[in-house]
């Protein structure tokens, strides 16, 4: 009997600290969510099509954050003081977070495989259709404007070749914008002058796939991580909810 309660007590603690990690987890996740969301926001406007894809991924980590710190909360009060029905609601919920953050793990690991040739691709076709100029004020050209001037690159692989055909350079007759200079304030940043030394030499695909995919490696790491640990606490908390019962409490 002693040897029961020692296990007993043991699995309580072990729910426990289970549960505070995954709190500290959820708080994690929330806040990747929000900076895909918000900080990140004007790096993945001007990836097309694709930045929907990390718009829901966003939103599935935000929603998930938010609901495994709210877990956490329950499974730490639930096994502290020995509640019967917190611990199956535990159990309960954590078994669908389980499930959608298993989803959300394949997610990222498939855009992990394919996220280069999508962001190239949706890069290159929203430069030469939407980006206007480092004047304008849409969301599309500042973003692009933003990402030529912190990472110092110009268009998307092929520099100055990328503006070819580009509903910038119908515009304006220009070969590149401004941005896309070493000095911004020189005479020969006119748009024309592709002289050695003015314009920067790489494109931004690299820089911008990066980005994405090093956010990406991160999402796939703490949600696998946080799938073992929901796994464990499942198996605990059913445990723990019968040993309950068994004690009629």
């Amino acid at each position: 009997m002693a040897q029961l309660q020692n296990l007993y007590a043991i699995m309580k603690y072990l729910m426990m600290m289970l549960s505070g990690i995954i709190l500290i987890s959820g708080i994690v996740l929330l806040a990747v969510g929000i900076w895909i969301s918000v900080g990140a926001s004007n790096h993945i406007k001007n990836i097309g099509d694709f930045s929907t894809q990390l718009g829901v991924i966003s939103t599935i980590c935000t929603v998930s954050g938010g609901g495994l710190t709210l877990l956490g909360l329950i499974g730490c009060y639930g096994a502290w003081a020995e509640k019967r029905m917190l611990i199956l609601v535990y159990f309960v919920v954590i078994s669908v977070v389980f499930l959608a953050e298993l989803t959300m793990t394949l997610l990222a690991l498939v855009y992990q495989n394919r996220v280069e040739n999508v962001i190239r691709e949706a890069s290159k076709r929203t430069l030469k259709e939407s980006y206007k100029g480092p004047g304008a004020n849409d969301a599309i050209s500042a973003g692009w404007n933003a990402i030529m001037m912190k990472f110092k690159c110009c268009g998307v692989s092929n520099t100055t070749n990328d503006f070819v055909g580009s509903a910038f350079t119908n515009a304006t007759s220009l070969l590149y914008p401004t941005t896309c200079c070493v000095n911004m304030e020189s005479p020969s940043c006119d748009g024309m002058n592709t002289a050695p030394g003015i314009l920067y030499s790489e494109g931004c695909d690299v820089k911008m796939i990066t980005i994405v995919k090093s956010q990406g490696l991160i999402l796939g790491s703490v949600a696998a991580c946080i799938c073992v640990m929901e796994l464990a606490s499942m198996v605990i908390s059913v445990v723990l909810y019968v040993r309950l019962g068994a004690l009629g409490r």
